[in-house]
């Protein structure tokens, strides 16, 4: 599956503890969501606000966007979200 950046803004879902953000696939759009834990780790504190939690992300995004792609590239595309939890990021290769 080749997948490219989707054109769909990031957002923030408070019910989920998460940053929801997509990829356009070859049929298909694939869901990610990084956990709110996740980016408090990568700034080593927690986040104030969904202001602050979305710039985490934008600031981390490249890092972010890696550890899915590693991801999607181990598993079959997933039909439910994929959840990208702290040490999907934090163990992988800094970008």
């Amino acid at each position: 599956m080749t997948l490219h950046h989707s054109a769909m803004p990031f957002d923030d879902l408070p019910a989920e503890r998460s940053i929801r953000f997509r990829f356009r696939g070859d049929r298909d759009l694939v869901t990610c969501l990084v956990s709110w834990e996740a980016l408090d780790r990568l700034e080593g504190k927690p986040a104030a606000s969904a202001a602050e939690r979305l710039a985490r992300f934008e600031q981390h995004r490249m890092r972010i966007e890696a550890a899915a792609l590693r991801r999607l590239g181990e598993e079959p595309a997933p039909k439910q979200p994929l959840r990208l939890e702290a040490r999907d990021i934090l163990e992988g290769p800094a970008v």
